[in-house]
């Protein structure tokens, strides 16, 4: 066990250090080994494997860090052949591929007149299996059965990125190989596994008792060093990208020691056992806050009700926020009241969580606190490939008036929408409203105020869709209003006040 967790805290490491996993290979036509006699077919699915396994890698033929945030191919790709396999290239003649390594080579070494179009059923693939969470073989018997893979892996879907944070404060996640043994993938933080479809009840505690570094960068490796994968046989590697090349397609990683680094005065030191090697990292860490959420759920709650909230989705649609002091929030979208609810915060995993129960429970989410000191920022885990951020906040809320005040003063005026300003918004004492062209009634409504932690809310319940807004009631400056319109995103200014 503890020879597990050592190579367990290795991967991290290398994580920590760079999240590029660099493949650096040279490959030439005359390099191909072909074989005239093996059984393939044309394949689309090899096709579109080869074409989105590339989308991995940047021009160069290096693994692209974006696309992998797991470092490991089944995770960030979907699935791992099992090799050898034997592929077709579109002349007939066959190659035996032995590795990803070589997969890669060959398909760099393409052009337009050679280029692998078949392969050899059956064939076996490593896939990863959610509901037992543990790494399966799969065999592939026919075209028909690829296909039925990489509809499991989505490849036909429209990719939507995840928007997630550089903070580095990894999460990580023990996964049971082949052989029935753990091994552990590591995340940057908790938004890349959430992306990748783990939850927090899949984290692991060690994880972040081993790694609370952010940054990683606290020494190098005197290259060369030699690495063991998977219990195989030492493997030579002579820069970091090659290290990040041969730990790509593993799941056990042991150094063989003793080795140097570089330490950040530029000191080698010479490392002769993982006790050695902890104690660096310790050290250079030094805080062991850092990756601490560190802040109190007053502070969390002083912010989330001093501002809206905005989420805004891949597909462009975008909820606003708004916390209010008794635990209770809206939502709305556009000109729309969605829904309502409760909120409430709790601690773990040295972070916060809110959750939101909404009495439409399509609504319901839950934010992760990411950052808390000058600010917050806050990572919504049911939907991580959306951007959440603050908007229209207020620090001092409105001292100088009473809820009662503003409401008389909302009726003492006419008010107009700087962006469509030949309306007026006529403000009655008994809750309604009509929006006013000239002296042509165009529309009415109701209206109603509440108190938030940033002013008030005042909801405006036209029976012309074009007129619901909702104002923000932002300061109140002897006994002049600062209104803003949340729909419209524009200043709401007085008018013809008595």
């Amino acid at each position: 066990m503890k020879k597990m967790k050592k190579m367990k805290n290795f991967k991290l490491l290398i994580f920590s250090i760079s999240m590029v996993l660099t493949v650096l290979m040279s490959c030439t036509n005359e390099e191909v080994i072909i074989d005239n006699l093996q059984n393939t077919e044309e394949s689309e699915s090899i096709v579109t494997t080869l074409s989105r396994l590339n989308q991995q890698y940047d021009d160069n033929g290096n693994v692209d860090e974006a696309e992998n945030p797991a470092g490991n191919i089944v995770f960030d790709f979907c699935f791992d052949f099992v090799y050898p396999i034997n592929l077709s290239f579109n002349t007939g003649t066959t190659v035996t591929v032995n590795s990803l390594d070589e997969l890669i080579e060959i398909y760099f070494a393409s052009t337009e007149n050679l280029f692998i179009n078949g392969i050899a059923f059956p064939f076996e693939v490593e896939i990863y299996n959610e509901n037992s969470n543990a790494l399966e073989i799969e065999t592939i018997n026919s075209e028909d059965e690829f296909l039925s893979l990489l509809e499991d892996c989505g490849f036909e879907d429209e990719v939507e990125d995840c928007i997630c944070t550089e903070e580095y404060d990894p999460v990580c996640i023990d996964i049971t190989d082949l052989d029935g043994e753990l091994f552990t993938i590591s995340y940057p933080n908790a938004c890349y596994a959430i992306c990748d479809g783990f939850t927090e009840d899949d984290f692991s505690e060690e994880c972040q008792i081993d790694y609370e570094s952010s940054d990683g960068e606290c020494f190098e490796f005197v290259y060369p060093i030699s690495i063991i994968l998977d219990e195989g046989d030492p493997v030579t590697v002579n820069s970091r990208e090659e290290l990040f090349n041969a730990t790509y397609g593993a799941y056990h990683i042991d150094l063989v020691l003793p080795l140097d680094i570089i330490i950040e005065n530029e000191s080698i030191v010479t490392i002769n056992n993982y006790d050695e090697l902890e104690a660096i990292i310790e050290d250079c860490i030094g805080d062991d806050n850092v990756g601490v959420v560190d802040c109190s759920i007053e502070d969390i709650t002083s912010a989330l009700i001093n501002c809206f909230w905005q989420i805004d989705f891949v597909d462009d649609d975008q909820y606003l926020y708004n916390f209010f002091n008794d635990g209770t929030y809206q939502v709305q979208s556009d000109d729309s009241l969605l829904t309502y609810g409760e909120w409430i915060i709790n601690a773990g995993n040295e972070t916060f969580y809110i959750t939101l129960a909404a009495n439409s429970p399509i609504y319901n989410d839950e934010w992760v606190v990411t950052v808390c000191d000058e600010s917050l920022e806050m990572q919504s885990l049911v939907s991580p490939q959306a951007e959440l951020y603050s908007i229209d906040c207020v620090e001092e809320g409105l001292e100088d008036c009473s809820i009662e005040e503003v409401e008389v003063l909302l009726s003492n005026c006419s008010w107009v929408n700087l962006n469509n300003d030949i309306y007026s918004y006529i403000i009655n004492p008994d809750y309604t409203f009509e929006v006013v062209e000239g002296n042509t009634i165009t529309t009415t409504g109701v209206w109603d105020l509440n108190v938030t932690g940033n002013g008030y809310l005042m909801s405006l319940n036209s029976n012309s869709t074009q007129f619901q807004d909702t104002w923000l009631i932002a300061d109140c400056d002897e006994g002049d209003l600062i209104i803003l319109s949340l729909v419209y995103e524009t200043t709401i200014i007085s008018d013809n006040c008595d």
